[in-house]
């Protein structure tokens, strides 16, 4: 079918038969990395429903080689189109100080896209990614071939700056603008839009609502978190080392992921919990044993551990221990798997969502969570009480000492307890399946709105 044929399509031509989505990622197999794992799950689940995925990305040299997992493979589907590029004069770029592939690899990108859509066998784009420069690409093909394209924001692209925030390097400004200026073409064009927080949604609403997108449509953008593979738990499973447990056994609480001083506001204040939780005689608080993994990139010997000295700061240090060296995604699962409970850490950003909430949450561990009170992650726990427990910072504030401690107390009776909870029913709409469900409706939404 060509091109031309395709926008002739009427809605209605859509029902019973297959459709194809190409989706453009930074990073694949056997990278992993966390801006593609949307990716990975659509992979698994869309065809089910009836989309056929493509998945198209800069080769595993291109990116950053310690994300390259080895015992990664039985994590993606046995049989995927995945189709891979090398990067182009990329010496050149990093004679400008660019150490990232996304330019050099941008064209490479393009042009193997352009073959691919010239086949004519694609229905839509989906580009997700925090390389946001790649979303150009969707407005380009569309131009070239018609071909419809949806954007997923994880972060925001553009951040504008308040008179209160510190001034940029004139090169942070030269970048900031040129940013502005890609993300107001590549969003205007755009079919649809998807994001992991509402904020994000909002935001870029507010931002464009006087040029009037398409998207602007209910129907045709979407707030879809990052979702739970039940699959990934079980294959993790399986080479995961599960201790025996006894009465007298310590509490050990695993932790794999960003830390630094992003993280700083959230993890003190579950440290300070627990040194009021000694004051006052709690018996649990010694046996507690927080283990903090992967929590900064490219760490060196020597270098600051944040968290740590979080924890000595509050008077804990002995029960916590921080290795920076990044873990691979297997291994971060069999952690978990491996923890008596279960933590997640909030950035000090009101739209930060987590991308293992519900993942840890499927485990069955107890959870405890340390967020911002105005971000929609602290929001799932208001509304699901099921999912565990959360504490809470906030602009300038924090929850109380006294009932952030009896949060985390309550915490460690149930690792005391050994208790699993069974969360599938409230996760249900969390689970990769339903969020693949979701992308597949705002698809053909979009999809028959451009073609009626």
């Amino acid at each position: 079918m060509k091109s031309t044929e395709r926008t002739n399509l009427r809605g209605d031509d859509l029902a019973g038969r297959r459709r194809r989505l190409l989706i453009v990622v930074s990073s694949y197999k056997p990278a992993m990395l966390a801006d593609m794992q949307r990716a990975r799950m659509l992979a698994w689940e869309l065809p089910a429903l009836g989309w056929d995925v493509e998945i198209l990305t800069p080769h595993s040299s291109e990116v950053r080689q310690d994300a390259l997992d080895v015992s990664c493979a039985d994590f993606f589907p046995r049989h995927e189109s995945i189709h891979e590029v090398r990067s182009m004069f990329r010496f050149v770029f990093e004679l400008f100080g660019s150490h990232s592939s996304a330019w050099s690899t941008l064209w490479p990108m393009a042009n193997v896209g352009c073959a691919l859509l010239k086949s004519g066998r694609f229905d839509l784009v989906y580009l997700s990614s925090t390389t946001f420069v790649y979303f150009l690409l969707g407005m380009y093909w569309k131009r070239k071939f018609e071909v419809p394209y949806i954007l997923d924001f994880h972060d925001p692209w553009v951040r504008i700056c308040g008179a209160d925030e510190v001034r940029r390097s004139w090169k942070e400004s030269l970048l900031n603008r040129l940013a502005i200026l890609m993300e107001r073409s590549a969003v205007l064009n755009a079919a649809g839009l998807v994001a992991v927080s509402p904020n994000y949604i909002s935001t870029l609403q507010r931002r464009y609502e006087m040029s009037n997108p398409g998207w602007l449509a209910p129907n045709r953008h979407a707030v879809i978190p990052f979702g739970a593979l039940g699959a990934d738990l079980l294959e993790a499973g399986r080479t995961a080392r599960i201790r025996e447990k006894s009465a007298t056994d310590e509490l050990i609480v695993n932790y794999v992921g960003a830390g630094g001083p992003i993280m700083l506001r959230s993890f003190s204040l579950i440290c300070r919990s627990l040194a009021y939780l000694r004051t006052q005689g709690g018996p649990l608080v010694k046996r507690v044993r927080i283990r903090l993994y992967g929590t900064v990139y490219d760490w060196q010997f020597g270098e600051r551990k944040h968290l740590e000295d979080a924890a000595q700061d509050a008077g804990v240090g002995e029960l916590v221990s921080e290795h920076p060296g990044r873990v691979s995604y297997r291994r971060s699962l069999e952690l978990l798997l491996e923890s008596d409970g279960a933590l997640i850490l909030g950035v000090d950003e009101p739209g930060y969502m987590p991308s293992k909430l519900f993942g840890y949450a499927l485990s069955g561990k107890p959870l405890l969570a340390s967020l911002r009170r105005d971000g929609p992650a602290f929001a799932q726990f208001q509304g699901n009480h099921g999912l565990g427990h959360a504490i809470w910072i906030d602009h300038d504030g924090e929850m109380p000492l006294i009932e952030a401690a009896k949060a985390v107390d309550t915490f460690l009776q149930e690792i005391a307890d050994r208790r699993i909870f069974d969360r599938r029913t409230d996760l249900e709409p969390y689970l990769a399946t339903a969020m693949a469900r979701r992308h597949a409706n705002l698809f053909d939404t979009c999809l028959k709105t451009q073609r009626s």
